[in-house]
């Protein structure tokens, strides 16, 4: 049917809904059926972006992954825990039968066995982790509740308590009480608090409830079904809609309506489950998820079908999450907003509950203030640590406020009011956090309706291979060649990166970086290798800088490389001693190309040396030293290769180049 302007009125549509309030049915009586359908796609389109730019973990996500990897995790020790970013762990594990391995906790993104760069040096929250966690032997890990929440099981007693939803929350029970967590907060019906017994954010595990459960749950309810299984149940959205279509169901009927399918519904679940043990997964790009089943209620194929869980939950979390400097601007704010009402509501909750106390017993309080206030005029209340069989936890005698915990709540107490006074201030004060919230409601809302029409961009930059951290290039061969950027690099690439079948080169210049080869497998590198990797050496070396057009490096085996100097000796970081034979090659050529390489389906700007035997393509860049700055020899390569500025100066030899050309 093709919608014109004279597209009939919805005034009959919208007539027969009497449940509707009458402001919306005074706005959408004018609209015509082509101007709601506008409006369908415009939030459908915004739907799509938020998807996008905002993916998440699933709850199926982390019972999949448990069910395929739960056994060897259980049996492995904690050796070491990094902290790669705010709210990213790396544990290191070992487990005699699988050896090392990293598995990510990342409280944003999941859980995935992923061998992440790791820095040099552990900040406070890791050390303060290593300290509780390091040596102990997992017993084992679990799901709670069939929610965003897992537990981690040690031998000593401990928990660790992954609660992978929002902003996460990494939890350390002992013995049942919470001794740590990176965000202690108090909600209405629980609390996450030094000493506290852990309480999990939903009771109902739809995996444990029978039929008569479910019909409870569904009798509950006023929602629809699918919002029924995803929120009430745990499912999640995707789930929840894929159990609906796969069992044929209309997903929009009232859950109190569904009571009649519940069967269905409860094989339709445990299908699922059991597809998720098979220990594959699907990506959908326009909808920006990795899943462990077919999402079959999508009516697409999936664009890329992994040979298992773990490799597409880590191009997931990899590839698939924008960055801070990414995310859409917009988004950002609704993000800060939605931060700033779960503020208001948690302090709105405070305040009522300080003041009803006060209430509840005002003569009580009101002799507290009066007997405080004779007191005060004898001695410092600062030494009053205990009043009325209530603890004092501060006092401030520029403002006469003393702080007392009252029915597990702190309530603080201004001696200059009465206590009613006390109470209303209090009351006042929740009552201006509602304004706050209802003003902060309006303020999304507002952004909504003014941004929704506007197109987004969903381009993410591409992921960063490992060896990017260092000077790299592939050699003709095929071998990855690395080497250090600065002296800490130098000392890293060594200390992590080389291993007993690698070769270690090193230009004969003071200040040269320690360069790798790496060698995988049983294949050596050939001379042509060895000599680009000694060419890349002097290349990255002073020589550059200095003018100079050729130089000399060598090469020698892992087993020469030490950091142990000489009695009286000192060696500086990303300094190394090589004892016994070098292995030198002489006249080396000073000269580099800068080509695109396509690595593993990742197109990267790559820099390698040029030599006599190298085979060019058209599109290589050659430079060598010379008399143009950094910046300008950037730019123009860049031009020419059309990629950022930023990615060729990161690639780029220090000092002065200049391109040379093809003709």
């Amino acid at each position: 049917m093709f919608l014109t302007e004279q597209a009939p009125s919805v005034r009959g549509v919208v007539d027969s809904n009497a449940s509707l309030q009458p402001e919306i049915l005074q706005v959408l009586s004018t609209f015509t059926v082509k101007k709601l359908l506008v409006v369908y796609f415009i939030i459908k389109y915004a739907e799509g972006i938020y998807h996008r730019m905002n993916p998440k973990p699933s709850s199926l996500d982390f019972y999949a992954f448990i069910q395929n990897y739960g056994e060897t995790i259980s049996g492995s020790f904690i050796k070491k825990v990094y902290q790669i970013a705010e709210t990213d762990f790396l544990f290191q594990l070992y487990n005699s039968s699988v050896g090392k391995r990293y598995l990510l906790v990342s409280l944003k993104k999941g859980l995935v066995f992923y061998e992440a760069e790791r820095p040099e040096d552990a900040t406070p929250l890791s050390m303060l982790l290593r300290k509780s966690l390091s040596e102990r032997r997992i017993v084992g890990i679990r799901q709670i509740n069939f929610d965003r929440v897992v537990k981690i099981n040690l031998h000593t007693g401990q928990e660790i308590i992954l609660e992978l939803f929002r902003e996460g929350n990494f939890i350390i029970t002992n013995n049942g009480l919470i001794e740590f967590a990176t965000d202690l907060r108090e909600w209405k019906n629980r609390k996450i608090m030094k000493g506290e017994p852990y309480s999990p954010p939903s009771a109902n595990d739809p995996l444990a409830l029978d039929r008569d459960g479910f019909a409870k749950v569904f009798s509950a309810s006023k929602a629809s079904i699918v919002q029924t299984l995803a929120t009430r149940l745990n499912l999640g959205g995707d789930m929840a809609e894929e159990i609906l279509f796969r069992a044929t169901l209309d997903k929009d009927i009232p859950a109190k309506e569904s009571l009649a399918n519940i069967e269905a519904i409860r094989n339709g679940i445990q299908d699922i489950l059991s597809e998720s043990k098979e220990n594959k997964s699907y990506y959908y790009r326009d909808q920006n998820i990795v899943s462990p089943v077919q999402m079959t209620h999508i009516n697409v194929h999936p664009d890329i079908t992994y040979p298992d869980l773990n490799s597409g939950l880590l191009d997931y979390v990899t590839s698939h999450f924008p960055s801070e400097e990414e995310k859409d601007p917009i988004a950002k704010r609704l993000d800060s907003m939605k931060k700033s009402i779960e503020e208001f509501e948690k302090q709105r909750d405070l305040s009522f509950r300080r003041g009803n106390l006060i209430m509840q017993n005002l003569p009580l309080y009101e002799n507290m203030i009066r007997k405080l206030n004779k007191i005060r005029m004898q001695r410092d209340l600062n030494t009053v640590k205990e009043f009325e069989g209530y603890t004092v936890t501060s006092y401030k005698a520029a403002t006469r406020e003393m702080s007392f915990v009252i029915d597990e709540t702190e309530v603080i107490l201004d001696l200059n009011l009465s206590a009613g006074q006390n109470a209303n201030q209090y009351f006042q004060k929740a009552k201006d956090f509602k304004s706050k919230i209802e003003g902060a409601f309006k303020a999304i809302e507002d952004t909504k309706k003014r941004n929704v029409p506007l197109a987004v961009s969903t381009k993410k930059k591409r992921k960063k291979e490992w060896f990017e951290n260092y000077h790299w290039f592939i050699s003709s061969e095929g071998f990855l060649v690395i080497a250090g950027r600065d002296a800490k690099s130098n000392e890293k690439v060594v200390k992590k990166h080389l291993k007993d079948h690698d070769l270690y080169v090193h230009a004969d210049v003071y200040g040269a970086p320690s360069t790798i080869i790496k060698v995988d497998g049983e294949t050596k590198p050939g001379d042509s290798t060895i000599y680009e990797a000694c060419a890349f050496s002097v290349a990255f070396s002073r020589a550059w800088p200095a003018g100079i057009r050729s130089g000399s490096a060598y090469w020698v085996l892992p087993s020469q490389v030490s950091k142990t100097p000489e009695s009286g000796e000192f060696v500086s970081t990303g300094a190394w001693i090589v004892r016994g034979k070098r292995n030198y090659l002489f006249d080396l050529p000073i000269k580099l190309g800068i080509v695109m390489k396509d690595y593993k389906g990742n197109v990267i700007p790559m820099i390698f040396p040029v030599t006599e035997s190298s085979s060019l393509s058209d599109n290589t860049v050659i430079i060598t030293p010379g008399d143009e700055k950094r910046t300008l020899i950037a730019q123009q390569v860049s031009k020419i290769l059309g990629i950022d500025r930023e990615e060729v100066e990161s690639i780029l030899p220090p000092g002065n180049s200049q391109i040379l050309s093809r003709d």
